[in-house]
């Protein structure tokens, strides 16, 4: 895995360096939505969430760095890195006395994005519009979280949802405003990733995500 996102990296700066026009990075905030269902198990008649409950939103910093190349026409393309924080705040199972056995769930995620853009200027004046759509693709880092390391006397309950993929692809859609400023533009970026993979490694629950951030960032101007 850390073979790949090297090879990843070293590609797409190679092509930046050849025909490059910004580059910029950017930090922010980061909210996710993951939305969680279970098939029935073999053999079972009972089904995990009816004993689970869960909080499902979490907030985070998001870091990106990123690279646009002109394509003519005001088009243009963005090869992205980024970080963030993602997956439960809190996993709960409340046994037959009522006590409640509860871990976090959350991994941290290096994240490759390449959009197709467009973006304008207005007449006389330094502030820009762009719009940017893509896919993107999450590869987990670090430590393994909290929950995936549960060994409480629950343990069947928690792990179905608290081990996570080690990737997630999901579908980017950026909209921003930029300020012409030195030899760069200041730009503030709204995003909205929509999961399409599934997050949890178990075969009979599925989880996909749906984040939504705002940064705020500086892009130099490297080519006229």
């Amino acid at each position: 895995m850390k073979k790949l996102i090297l090879i990843l990296f070293l590609s797409c700066i190679s092509f930046q360096l050849i025909s490059q026009n910004l580059i910029g990075i950017q930090a922010g905030f980061l909210g996710t939505h993951t939305r969680i269902a279970e098939y029935e198990r073999i053999g079972r008649m009972d089904y995990l969430l009816d004993s689970m409950s869960f909080r499902t939103n979490v907030g985070s910093v998001l870091t990106a760095i990123h690279v646009d190349v002109d394509l003519g026409k005001n088009f243009y393309l963005s090869t992205g890195f980024s970080y963030s924080n993602k997956g439960l705040a809190n996993v709960t199972f409340t046994d037959s006395v009522g006590w409640p056995w509860q871990t976090a769930a959350r991994q941290n995620y290096i994240g490759l994005s390449s959009l197709i853009g467009y973006r304008f200027h207005f007449n006389q004046s330094k502030f820009g519009l762009q719009i940017a759509t893509g896919p993107k693709v999450d590869f987990a880092i670090g430590r393994p979280n909290p929950g995936a390391l549960f060994s409480g006397p629950y343990y069947r309950f928690f792990m179905p949802f608290t081990r996570f993929s080690e990737v997630e692809l999901s579908w980017v859609g950026e909209a921003g405003l930029s300020y012409k400023l030195g030899p760069g533009d200041i730009m503030l970026k709204v995003t909205y990733f929509h999961g399409i993979s599934d997050v949890l490694e178990d075969a009979f629950t599925i989880g996909r995500t749906i984040s939504g951030g705002i940064t705020i960032g500086y892009a130099v101007r490297l080519t006229n």
